[in-house]
């Protein structure tokens, strides 16, 4: 999705804040952009004079929403928990990312006053039944976004769905592929 922003056929953003608690990826990511192989503290530094800028913190931490919300004009919301087995296992931990990540978007926006125009809420097929964890903090996730419409007139709240995206992160492709690779079986 920032690929496809950064091309500016839509139009040139002042500013693309990424914004998760995984900073290896944010690392990998700022190198792709950077056209660079090294870091240095200079080139993550200077990450906050350019379009693209990198913030480590988590959805599920109020206060991180809070700063890095200050003077956005669209949010969109991908933190997610999205592995139905993890989400099992660990319904505690869907809940913080999937509801409490929501809860604290719509507390900033509310509670700050910020003039947030739109907040895009990617959600998933799983939410339209959900017969799992994974699917029903998914589907929680969306009310909670889509509810905020009534007390904040002023942004737009709206909800995406996806199903499974062919090869993208965590999808099944990549490992029916290995699974082949191996000699099988390719589970189901």
């Amino acid at each position: 999705m920032v690929a496809r922003i950064l091309t500016g056929e839509e139009g040139t953003p002042k500013k693309i804040i990424i914004f998760s608690r995984d900073e290896a990826k944010q690392h990998s990511m700022r190198l792709m952009y950077l056209n660079t192989n090294v870091s240095t503290e200079e080139v993550i530094y200077s990450n906050f004079q350019r379009l693209l800028e990198f913030r480590v913190g988590d959805v599920r931490d109020y206060s991180d929403i809070a700063l890095a919300m200050k003077g956005v004009d669209i949010v969109i919301n991908a933190a997610a928990l999205k592995q139905v087995p993890s989400c099992e296992y660990f319904p505690d931990q869907a809940i913080k990312t999937n509801c409490d990540g929501a809860l604290n978007i719509v507390r900033a926006i509310s509670e700050l006053n910020l003039k947030v125009e739109t907040v895009v809420c990617i959600s998933t097929d799983k939410a339209c039944k959900p017969v799992n964890v994974m699917g029903i903090t998914k589907s929680l996730q969306e009310r909670i976004f889509l509810s905020a419409n009534i007390n904040n007139p002023s942004t737009r709240f709206v909800a995406v769905r996806y199903g499974n995206v062919f090869a993208s992160r965590g999808s099944v492709v990549p490992l029916f592929h290995n699974q082949i690779r191996v000699g099988g079986p390719v589970t189901i």
